[in-house]
C-alpha cells in the first residue's frame, strides 16, 4: 500500500470506521448525491460544490472523478441516483446523510428545499425523518464545536500560511 492509500485508508476509517476503500462506482453515486442536495434548492454555491470537491480529493478520488464533479450539473432526480447505487452503499447510508448537510451547509445556508431533497434521499434510503433530524444536530453542534476550537486555537485570528 503506498503512503497516499494509507493516508485515505485512516481517513476512511477514522470518519466511517471502514476497513477496505468504496469502489469507484460506490463513491461516485455517493458524492453526485451529495451534490445533488446541495443543488435542492435550485442553486450549486461554488463553496457547496467546492465542499464535495474538497470531499473527494481528501479521500482519494480518482482525477477522472474529482474532474467530473466539478462541471457535475446535480440536476438528476435523487431518487434515480441512489437507485443505482452499488449495494455496498447501504453500509454507509446514514453518512450520506450526514455529508449531504454539510455540503447543504458549505455557504452558511441549509434551505428548506436543500432540506427536502436530504430528507427525500433518506426516505429512499429507509431513514426516518427523526433519524435525519437527529443528524442535523450533530451537523450544527459539530459546527459550533468546530467555532469554539478554533476561537481557542487562535485567539488572534487563523494565521495566514
Amino acid at each position: 500500500m503506498t503512503n497516499r492509500n494509507e493516508g485515505f485508508m485512516w481517513l476512511f476509517k477514522d470518519k466511517y470506521t471502514f476497513s477496505k476503500l468504496p469502489s469507484s462506482e460506490a463513491y461516485s453515486g455517493y458524492l453526485k448525491s451529495v451534490l445533488i442536495c446541495a443543488n435542492g434548492d435550485g442553486t450549486l454555491a461554488p463553496e457547496e460544490r467546492d465542499w464535495v470537491v474538497g470531499l473527494a480529493a481528501a479521500f482519494g478520488a480518482s482525477d477522472s472523478l474529482v474532474a467530473e464533479l466539478k462541471s457535475y450539473q446535480a440536476d438528476e432526480d435523487i431518487e434515480q441516483v441512489i437507485g443505482v447505487a452499488p449495494p455496498e452503499a447501504n453500509e454507509s447510508r446514514r453518512f450520506l446523510v450526514y455529508d449531504a448537510i454539510k455540503a447543504c451547509s458549505a455557504d452558511g445556508q441549509y434551505s428548506e428545499r436543500e432540506r427536502a431533497t436530504v430528507t427525500k434521499m433518506a426516505a429512499r434510503l429507509g431513514i426516518s425523518q427523526d433519524v435525519v433530524k437527529r443528524i442535523e444536530e450533530i451537523c450544527i453542534a459539530e459546527a459550533q464545536l468546530r467555532a469554539k476550537r478554533l476561537e481557542l486555537m487562535y485567539p488572534e485570528g487563523s494565521p495566514i500560511f
